[in-house]
């Protein structure tokens, strides 16, 4: 195994590992967690004839390679958006990555971009969960929760969707937009920063009780 930062969360008595790399791993289940890849995303933007470069995947896929090196999952849980539309030439890209980590238990929690057909999922050999999938104690779901407040009968969850940021202020009027992870106590909620590196950042709106994780270069940093 290779020597990675991680910062370790009790989260609700199920121990996890905020990882630089944009993904939670939980080494009880030996289960990666990651989100919002949007693979196909560029591909889909040069069928709208929009002439981006290819290569936009390639530090993803290093990534991914890298958590697979590191930490030895048995499993990995995407939670939604995939893939960012219909099938291009990206798809084929993935599949042969999949086909490379065989081994591996993936799960697919469906996003607003999952729009694929089964039989695409199923050559990728992907199971496919809609959101609210219980796993060992943990709900998953691509779309936070928003009406749900806290209370002893709620499940801690895990979700993405938001791609959430947070801008960092320093001296002469510099300022830094860098990803995070959020822990929502309110909603009892983990929402995971974009792991695709061709999506942006949300804006966030945490509560005082909240914390906020930021990925920085190499470490992960809690602000509050």
């Amino acid at each position: 195994m290779l020597n990675t930062a991680v910062t370790p969360l009790n989260f609700y008595a199920i121990s996890l590992q905020l990882l630089p790399e944009k993904a939670i791993y939980r080494p009880e289940t030996r289960t990666l967690y990651l989100t919002d890849t949007h693979f196909g995303k560029a591909g889909t933007f040069r069928r709208g004839g929009v002439p981006l470069p290819g290569g936009h995947n390639r530090a993803d896929y290093d990534r991914l390679n890298r958590l697979i090196e590191t930490h030895g999952p048995k499993r990995m849980v995407f939670l939604g958006d995939l893939f960012h539309s219909f099938i291009n030439e990206e798809w084929q890209q993935f599949t042969e990555w999949r086909a490379a980590h065989s081994l591996i238990s993936m799960l697919l929690i469906e996003g607003n971009h999952d729009v694929l057909l089964p039989d695409d999922y199923l050559q990728a050999n992907l199971i496919v969960q809609p959101e609210g999938f219980e796993d060992d104690g943990l709900i998953l779901n691509h779309h936070p929760r928003n009406d749900e407040r806290a209370g002893p009968d709620l499940k801690p969850s895990l979700c993405g969707h938001i791609h959430p940021g947070v801008r960092l202020s320093g001296p002469g009027r510099q300022f830094e937009r860098l990803p995070c992870f959020w822990h929502s106590v309110s909603r009892k909620q983990l929402m995971l920063p974009a792991f695709g590196s061709f999506t942006g950042l949300g804006n966030i709106s945490p509560e005082n009780t909240d914390s906020i994780f930021v990925i920085a270069g190499e470490d992960v940093v809690q602000l509050q």
